[in-house]
């Protein structure tokens, strides 16, 4: 495991990296290697005692960097540290670049952090990693370890994402979280079995029935230390621990990362974990469903209709899509009228593949009928370095949700289906809260190969991006 601290430049190490800015005049050992600063471009060269090594590092051109530059030129930095056994990163110190020194700081961090994530809980033998530390230069130290903790919610993301899903079933998962609302200080509870008919989790009882594995739902809430909050967000994640497509079977080819439809949760979950150590002054509710999707001989059919918490129906025309079913019922439970009502809501799912055709596979959807929230969303997920676009709830597509025989169907179109999904969702939240989805089905999971700070497998997104939004809400709402 690698230690990573704030220090300053004076701290000892076997490797520092020292930033450069494309034209400025770097040494000529530097110049007769072809060193031009670009972005990510790092030379190495002996310390005039050649006691130690210079890793210099390119961060591009100083008028258009950005925090992003900081955290790409962490990356490469210590992925070219080598057998080092000490790093310090002199990034972070002051510059003519205009970007703030806590957001370099805390870029410089991310970007260290996430590039040292492996997950090797599955391996017989452990990768060796000869660093032990990494030290960030800077006076900002306060930023560093807000960074520390987002970066610690963003692998707890990641673990939870790759653990296999024979061992990360709803009931294990449904521990995992309690075990951290107990260790952070967090209040939780879990509901199982006959509780979810109780209170109204049709879709997820529904959903779990071609299992032998229990559903879950759990309810998480971090409170902040001070004073009543101004402000309570519900956090929705989908936690679907394996997707077989149900009697919809996917075929094979399609089903090698669906230990991944867990994705949304496991966001949510590395936001609760980071948020005891950043103490916003806002309330916040995660509420998580855990089930499988498989078809065993119970299994939901197509043609079944759910009856919701609400009380409005859905026709079942397609097992493959199971997620609107589960989140649909908690959207009602986070947003009906009463005590502890949200004053906003944001859920975040692996919903559609059709998202990852419409935008590729690093980059996320984002809907939302409130444009306030929505910019925000927009500018935490820039802040963050995670990649969201805002893609429009079409009202016109709504014609494709009708059943025969319920409310609505829960696929119908082979066509515009990461908006149908959308829709779907907007039906179950209670009129005037503002909401928006997050469909992260393509970043969630990369099986592309690394790149940035991204590891192959699980990637966390979303922990950043959310961190960030509720950041601004919290300085937002103080500031009224």
């Amino acid at each position: 495991m690698v230690r990573v601290v704030a220090g300053d430049a004076r701290t000892p190490a076997d490797v520092t990296a020292r930033p450069w800015h494309t034209g400025a005049s770097a040494s000529p050992f530097c110049r007769r290697r072809g060193f031009t600063a670009r972005l990510g471009q790092v030379v190495a060269e002996p310390s005039p005692d050649g006691r130690s090594v210079v890793l210099n590092v390119g961060l591009g051109p100083a008028r258009s960097a950005t925090a992003g530059a900081f955290r790409r030129a962490a990356v490469a930095a210590v992925r070219a540290a080598g057998p080092a056994r000490t790093l310090r990163l002199d990034l972070a110190l002051p510059d003519d670049s205009g970007v703030p020194a806590a957001d370099r700081a805390r870029a410089v961090t991310e970007g260290a952090v996430l590039a040292l994530y492996r997950y090797e809980e599955f391996r017989s033998r452990k990768s060796a990693n000869p660093l032990g530390e990494v030290t960030v230069a800077t006076s900002e130290h306060s930023a560093v370890a807000e960074a520390l903790a987002v970066c610690d919610g963003t692998c707890l993301a990641r673990d939870l994402v790759n653990c296999p899903a024979d061992a990360l079933t709803p009931t294990a998962f449904a521990h995992r979280i309690q075990h951290l609302a107990d260790t952070v200080g967090l209040s939780c509870t879990l509901h199982e079995g006959r509780a979810l008919t109780d209170l109204g989790l049709a879709g997820l009882a529904a959903v779990s029935r071609g299992s032998h594995e229990s559903a879950g739902y759990v309810e998480v809430d971090y409170t902040p230390p001070a004073g009543p909050p101004a402000l309570t967000v519900a956090l929705v994640g989908k936690g679907v621990t394996f997707d077989s497509g149900g009697l919809s079977l996917k075929p094979p080819g399609e089903m090698h990362a669906m230990k991944a439809d867990m994705g949304g949760a496991a966001a949510v979950v590395g936001v609760l974990a980071a948020l005891p150590r950043l103490g916003l002054p806002i309330q916040v509710r995660g509420y998580l469903p855990l089930v499988e999707n498989m078809p065993g001989g119970g299994a939901l059919r197509v043609g079944d209709v759910v009856r919701h918490l609400d009380g409005t129906t859905t026709e079942i025309t397609h097992t493959d899509n199971e997620g609107r079913v589960i989140l649909a019922d908690v959207l009602v439970r986070a947003t009906r009228p009463g005590p502890g009502r949200a004053d906003l809501v944001i859920d975040v799912a692996t919903l559609t593949s059709a998202a990852v055709h419409a935008l590729g596979t690093r980059t996320g959807a984002l809907f939302s009928p409130d444009g306030s929230l929505a910019d925000t969303i927009l500018t935490a997920a820039d802040r963050a370095g995670e990649s969201l676009c805002r893609l429009p709830l079409l009202a016109h597509e709504r014609r494709h949700l009708r059943s025969a025989v319920a409310d609505r169907v829960n696929c119908s179109h082979r066509h515009g289906d990461t908006v149908q999904a959308a829709l779907f969702l907007q039906d179950f939240i209670a009129p005037g809260t503002p909401w928006a989805h997050l469909d992260i089905a393509a970043p969630a999971y990369n099986d592309e190969g690394p790149y940035d700070e991204v590891p192959h497998g699980g990637t966390g997104f979303a922990v950043r991006t959310l961190v960030e939004t509720l950041r601004l809400l919290a300085a937002r709402h103080q500031g009224r």
